[in-house]
């Protein structure tokens, strides 16, 4: 044995280590890192597709956002086509009006009208005037006015206006909502003279609609030059950030583009020769798709504990097979000669681990009989002897000694001794008398009903008890000992741990297919898991360790297997109970098992 000891402790920490690091070294290269790199790399390709999504979708109403301005300046550009085919306003400005009161009637009667009517058409024009080209044109109100009243930006917005053509201009590109005007110029009715230039000023609110039609919000909307025009960083706003100003102030052509962390929209809007860009944060903009970021993430998350679980149960059949017959060599000594190691391997495998667990086992268990078998054969002769002094109290000494007891009770007038012990003698000739393993059901209640007695004597008022039979208790065949631990179950774990009275209820019950016996109690039940514990161990026929059977009682496991083996069929014991209301013993009996037992 000394020399086994030492062969087996000096390898087994080099194998330990050797086994475990390899393990851990295939599990990261195996599992966790192409688990990691391809959960990022799906998340960036979905990242990426849902940015584009989202971004052309953005692009789409940016479009949509200009095409609905687009109409707002041609409604209001239009005043331009009233009133160039308006004769009065045309006779007008070409000064076919000779007296002032004829120019001011023509006015009050003809012209007034019509460019209220433009107004009323368009109410985002903040300001009408017409600039008078031709000299004797008689001015009237801030409407009509001399082109020398024209400024300076005016003049050359309008120097280069050709022919029918109109000009939006932005007097105040720097105001984040800048006002707009239009300048076109009205003709004579031959069109072969300039009589005329229109001038219409619009406020803000239709560069704020603009704004909100494009997102408003969390974004932020600029009015850029045109490519080629140098841009200046003053006023923009500081959500802009520099990286993200630097590609806008290149100039490029692409329509939008992701920044980091800022998504930029971009559209060059003809009519007033402006870019407009519009600007978001991406933290902001991907909050709708959080959820789903969060799903895919658990996703990969569960399917890497889940191949980590796989990894693990597969590497620990080797594994630990091997540690544990390692570990078991290395704790081998003289006092602690084990016949096998702690945790057999499955029946019926057959690999090299096996055969080596196997050989081990076998050695272990030749030594161990050479060694301890004079102390095996001292153990078995004292347990002889043991047994040969308790079978020398024979049962009719008991009987006689309670018979006693009771003769002498009742002749002292002692009720109580006298019925308990009568009960008790019931109950010790029923046990130890040598009879069939099998009895009926109504001798098997009369016991019970002696074992309650007994119970309550102790118990008093804390322990009632009711006794239902609706079968042919008399004929129906049965195991002994088949209720009595049931009923000492809803005693011990029913009426004995608690102060308020406890009911037990013995129920006998048939129907065309079965035949129920219960044993039920008010206690204060099971709890839950433990309940789903005895539930599971009972179905699988695996034996309950309870309180009651390490002090010597028959059990639930006992029961349920003499039930099985008795009845067969689909006979069994049932449990059911629930914490705080009691606790319910049923055993099922199938009709035709019963009735041919």
């Amino acid at each position: 044995m000394v020399g086994l000891e030492n062969t087996s402790r000096a390898p087994e920490g080099q194998t330990a280590v050797s086994i475990v690091r390899k393990m851990i070294v295939g599990y990261i290269f195996l599992i966790f890192i192409p688990v990691v790199t391809f959960g990022y790399y799906y998340y960036s390709k979905i990242y990426d597709s849902v940015s584009s999504q989202f971004v052309e979708s953005r692009q789409k109403i940016l479009e949509q956002a200009y095409a609905n301005m687009k109409a707002d300046l041609a409604r209001i550009d239009s005043t331009q086509r009233m009133l160039q085919y308006n004769p009065y306003v045309t006779d007008y400005l070409d000064g076919s009006y000779e007296t002032d009161s004829e120019s001011i009637y023509a006015y009050n009667r003809y012209i007034n009208p019509v460019i209220l009517q433009s107004l009323n058409i368009s109410p985002e024009i903040d300001t009408f005037r017409i600039y008078i080209t031709k000299q004797g044109v008689l001015p009237i109100t801030d409407r009509l006015l001399e082109l020398s009243a024209l400024d300076e930006q005016g003049a050359e917005a309008t120097r280069i206006l050709r022919p029918g053509q109109g000009k939006w201009i932005i007097p105040d590109p720097e105001v984040e909502a800048p006002p707009l005007v239009f300048y076109q110029k009205i003709y004579n009715n031959d069109f072969t003279e300039i009589v005329g230039l229109l001038e219409l000023r619009v406020g803000s609110e239709l560069i704020r609609k603009f704004y909100r039609a494009t997102g408003g919000g969390d974004w932020t909307a600029l009015l850029l030059p045109a490519e080629g025009e140098p841009l200046e960083r003053e006023g923009i706003p500081a959500a802009v950030d520099d990286a993200t100003w630097s590609r806008l102030a290149s100039g490029e052509a692409q329509t939008y583009f992701i920044n980091r962390e800022v998504i930029v929209n971009q559209l060059y809007m003809k009519e007033l020769g402006v870019r407009v860009a519009v600007i978001g944060k991406v933290s902001e903009v991907f909050r709708s798709i959080r959820s789903q970021e969060l799903v895919m993430i658990t996703t990969f998350a569960v399917l890497l504990a889940l191949l980590s679980f796989a990894y693990y149960t597969l590497a620990s059949t080797i594994t630990k097979r091997v540690l544990r017959l390692a570990r078991h060599m290395r704790n081998l000594n003289d006092d602690n000669l084990k016949q096998s190691i702690s945790k057999e391997d499955k029946p019926g495998r057959r690999d090299e681990i096996s055969f080596l667990t196997e050989t081990y086992n076998s050695m272990l268990l030749r030594m161990d009989e050479l060694i301890n078998n004079v102390h095996r054969a001292e153990l078995r002769n004292k347990e002889a002897a043991y047994k040969v002094l308790q079978a020398q109290i024979k049962p009719h000494f008991l009987y006689n000694t309670l018979e006693t007891i009771r003769m002498l009770a009742e002749s002292n007038n002692d009720k109580e001794v006298a019925e308990i012990s009568y009960w008790f003698g019931k109950l010790m000739r029923y046990s130890l008398s040598a009879q069939d393993d099998h009895t009926v059901l109504s001798q098997e209640l009369e016991t019970v009903v002696f074992y309650l007695n007994i119970h309550k004597m102790r118990l008093q008022k804390r322990l009632t008890y009711e006794v239902d039979i609706a079968v042919a208790a008399k004929t129906l065949i049965c195991p002994r000992f088949i209720l009595q631990p049931l009923v000492e179950n809803s005693i011990i774990h029913g009426a004995a741990v608690t102060l308020r009275p406890v009911h037990i209820l013995i129920q006998a019950q048939e129907t065309a297919e079965e035949i129920r016996i219960s044993v039920s109690d008010s206690g204060i039940g099971i709890p839950e898991n433990q309940v789903r514990l005895i539930q599971a161990r009972l179905s699988r026929g695996e034996e309950v360790k309870t309180q009651e059977e390490a002090e010597g009682g028959v059990g639930l496991y006992n029961v349920s297997e003499r039930i099985k083996s008795f009845y067969g069929g689909t006979s069994r014991l049932v449990l059911e109970s629930e914490e705080g209301k009691g606790t319910c013993l049923t055993i099922i009996l199938s009709k035709g098992a019963a009735e041919q037992a």
